[in-house]
C-alpha cells in the first residue's frame, strides 16, 4: 500500500485542504486519462474526474485503507465510467438495435432475399437481447463494439479468461438460438 496517499487521505479527514490538493496533484493526471480512454470525450471525462474527487473528499471521513488506495479511486473512476456510458447510451450498451449489426442486404438484392435478411437480422438481435447480463454484456462489446478482451476485462473488472469465457459461452448460446448460421451472423 502506499502510505503517502493513506496519510493524505487521514489528513484531508481531519480537514486539511492541503492535503486534498496534494492527492488531487498526485492522481487528477490519470483518473482523467482514464476516464478519458473509456468514454472517448474529454468534457465528459472532466466531468467524472471532477466526480471522483468529490467522493473521495466526501468518503474521507469513513475512508478505510483495506485495500491500495488507487485500487480504490479506479473503481470509483470505472463505475462513474460505466454510469455515464448508460446515461448516454441509454441503455443501448446492454441491448442492441437496428444500427449495431452490421447491415446484411446489398444493392441489387432480390426484395424476398432482403426480407429474409430483414427477419434474420431480428432473430440476431433477439438472441442477443435474451442473453444473460454478464454473456449479453461481454459479447456486444467484443463483437458490436469492437472492443478487446483485455479492455472488456479492465471494464469489467475481471480476467481476460474470464471475458474470452464469457465471449465463448455467448456464442455458443447463440449458436442454439439460432441454429446453423454462420458466426459473422452474430
Amino acid at each position: 500500500m502506499d502510505d503517502t496517499d493513506i496519510a493524505l487521505m487521514a489528513r484531508i479527514k481531519e480537514g486539511d485542504l492541503e492535503a486534498y490538493e496534494q492527492l488531487l496533484d498526485r492522481h487528477q493526471r490519470p483518473v482523467f486519462n482514464t476516464a478519458y480512454k473509456f468514454l472517448n470525450d474529454e468534457a465528459d471525462a472532466e466531468d467524472i474526474t471532477q466526480e471522483v474527487f468529490i467522493r473521495v473528499y466526501k468518503a474521507a471521513a469513513t475512508y478505510k485503507p483495506q485495500a491500495k488506495f488507487t485500487t480504490w479511486l479506479y473503481t470509483i473512476v470505472k463505475n462513474l465510467c460505466f454510469n455515464a456510458i448508460r446515461k448516454k447510451q441509454s441503455g443501448r450498451l446492454l441491448s442492441i438495435e437496428d444500427e449495431t449489426v452490421p447491415e446484411m442486404v446489398s444493392p441489387g438484392d432480390d426484395p424476398s432475399e432482403m426480407l429474409s435478411r430483414e427477419q434474420l437480422k431480428r432473430r440476431v438481435i433477439r438472441a442477443v437481447n435474451n442473453l444473460p447480463h454478464n454473456l449479453r454484456l461481454a459479447i456486444i462489446l467484443q463483437k458490436f463494439h469492437g472492443f478487446s478482451y483485455e479492455e472488456i476485462a479492465q471494464m469489467l473488472g475481471c480476467s481476460q479468461n474470464a471475458v474470452k469465457l464469457r465471449v465463448h459461452r455467448a456464442k455458443q448460446y447463440l449458436a442454439e438460438a439460432l441454429g446453423t448460421l454462420k458466426e459473422e451472423t452474430y
